[in-house]
């Protein structure tokens, strides 16, 4: 037990390590600032999902198969983000040249492997727990079981995610480990993996149903159509969730009036997962002693590549050389393969999400987004809107951008011993992360144009402002990550697991968001009020396109004035 407890407390500090904030008080107090402005900017949205949980609690009374399908909501999030993170953790080996060498048995490596992961899920399952049942509670009057249990809840929700990325997790790992030193191949089986899971839950939560087959106009009785929305909902949720066991029973034992019920729902509730959990340890131990094997005869092939071979010179103009190696390198790379790329396609699936829940209906009634399209302000104000959101969205996921010198790592000295101006390196650095965020961005404008019915001509202007932002963006990002590079990871996750240079991104983004609406929303006052002059809205889209150009030359600037200092200062 001492060495396992060693062991857990080695792999999750090792994970979630802080980086030393180098500079003054004056450094530390900007960072500090930028975390609240953040938390400023994400407090309405999520404020606003647990108003939403907590006036679903209120108008179904506490609904014990509404709770349950929220509670499975909330695993299906950990779940979704969970896979990857136990492939990638424990079943995909790439520390066992060291972890074979400490005085610690295979299994005992594995239940440390395998509670990092818990723990990491038991984060996620806070936050949710706070936005969603909680609130969710609170509306229903919820008893004082429900609070004394939700502590209990807190520890055994994350479990049935866990369990089942456990067993999903092994036979993907099996499929991606058996392409062997095709690392190419196993970098887009991930990305597909990952991007298949994603949808696979998107459909699903679709799939039961939610806010359809109800009589009726939103429009005319908001609350009573919301009822008997969530009356129907839930006479279709009492056949499915209690298969859902484990769940279902945790959520009757919280909203539980009598003490008898309450221990009752605890005790199945926690003897299930801890059944379960002892069956898929049982399953899953001598997968994972078959992949350590694998992984101690292959490792060594796999790292017969020194960072020199890496870069392989042809007769491509500087640029576009550098380009082309980078993308090279980055898709063979076991390390950052998958996280560089794997990003990039939340764009358009969420871009589907949306359509889903906005073409939601119900029987004899209009959607939501049908009832948008009638207005002649959709075609105005649904792509600025859009653009927007999926700018925030996408610069702060592109880790080509958000790290270009430190995903480099110990290669770095390669790259300050090249003849070759350093501006020409970082260009192409900047310009393969926007080339990469662009093609995410033309497929979410096609969805766009495709599903919401956006005229093509503005999905065009979406795509072109899209890209000056995001490359200006880019610039400024690269300028951060050259400025405290973080050089000598051994795993590219959890070395870069600081994300100040995402929440930057967002925020950049974001502040280009405001800009573009203030500058737009004359354009848009002036088109209501003239009753739809069409050469409003061009004037609205080439001074946001102006405004893009603007902010994409001075970071451009401001990146080329200062990257040759920064990237002097680099030692590795």
């Amino acid at each position: 037990m001492k060495k396992y407890l060693a062991l857990v407390k080695l792999l999750f500090v090792q994970q979630y390590k802080a980086r030393a904030v180098y500079g003054t008080k004056k450094k530390r107090a900007g960072a500090i600032a930028l975390y609240i402005v953040l938390a400023v900017c994400f407090a309405p949205v999520v404020i606003s999902v647990a108003v939403a949980m907590y006036y679903m609690g209120k108008i179904s009374n506490g609904n014990v198969y509404i709770g349950t399908f929220f509670t499975l909501m909330c695993q299906g999030l950990v779940l979704m983000f969970g896979v990857h993170a136990i492939m990638s953790n424990v079943f995909i080996v790439r520390d066992a040249d060291k972890l074979l060498y400490l005085p610690v048995r295979a299994h005992v490596i594995f239940l440390a492997k395998l509670t990092v992961a818990y723990l990491n899920e038991l984060i996620t399952t806070a936050v949710t727990l706070l936005v969603v049942l909680l609130p969710f509670a609170l509306g229903a009057h919820a008893g004082v079981g429900f609070y004394l249990m939700l502590p209990i809840a807190l520890l055994l929700i994350p479990m049935l995610p866990m369990l089942l990325g456990t067993l999903v997790a092994m036979p993907l790992s099996a499929l991606v480990n058996a392409f062997g030193k095709n690392s190419s191949v196993k970098t887009v089986l991930r990305i597909l993996i990952y991007a298949g899971i994603m949808a696979l839950y998107m459909y699903l939560m679709y799939g039961f149903g939610f806010l359809t087959g109800s009589d009726g106009s939103i429009m005319d009785d908001p609350e009573g159509f919301i009822t008997s929305v969530l009356g129907d909902f839930a006479d279709r949720l009492e056949n499915v969730m209690p298969y859902f066991h484990p769940d279902y029973m945790l959520i009757v034992g919280m909203l539980a009036t009598d003490i008898g019920t309450w221990a009752k729902g605890f005790a199945l509730s926690l003897g299930e997962n801890l059944a379960l959990f002892a069956l898929v340890l049982a399953a899953s131990l001598p997968f994972y002693r078959s992949m350590l094997t694998l992984s101690v005869e292959d490792g060594a092939s796999r790292r017969k590549k020194t960072g020199k071979e890496q870069y392989k010179l042809h007769n491509y103009g500087a640029v576009k050389e550098f380009m082309l190696n980078d993308f090279r390198r980055t898709i063979r790379d076991a390390q950052t393969g998958f996280q560089s790329f794997a990003g990039i396609i939340m764009m358009p699936l969420i871009v589907v999400l949306m359509y889903f829940m906005l073409g939601l209906t119900s029987e004899g009634d209009s959607s939501f987004l049908d009832l948008m399209r009638v207005s002649d302000l959709y075609q105005v104000i649904a792509p600025l809107v859009i653009l927007v959101y999926m700018s925030f969205i996408g610069v702060g996921t592109n880790v080509l951008g958000l790290y270009p010198v430190s995903r480099e790592n110990r290669a770095v000295y390669i790259l300050k011993s090249l003849p070759v101006p350093f501006d020409k390196i970082l260009l192409s650095k900047v310009l393969l992360a926007t080339a990469v965020m662009s093609a995410s961005n033309l497929v979410t404008c096609v969805l766009i144009v495709a599903l919401f019915g956006v005229k093509w001509y503005y999905g065009l202007a979406m795509l072109a402002v899209m890209l000056l932002v995001g490359f200006g963006a880019m610039c400024v990002t690269t300028v951060l990550d050259l400025k405290e590079p973080r050089i000598g990871w051994e795993n590219f996750n959890s070395g870069l697991k600081n994300a100040k240079n995402s929440w930057i991104a967002m925020l950049i983004s974001l502040l280009s968001g405001v800009a573009l609406a203030l500058v737009s929303v004359p354009f848009i006052l002036l088109y209501a009020l003239f009753d739809g002059g069409w050469y409003f809205v061009l004037l609205m889209w080439l001074f946001d396109l102006a405004l893009g150009v603007a902010f994409a030359a001075v970071a451009y600037k401001v990146m080329t004035s200062k990257s040759a200092k920064y990237f002097e200062r680099i030692e590795v």
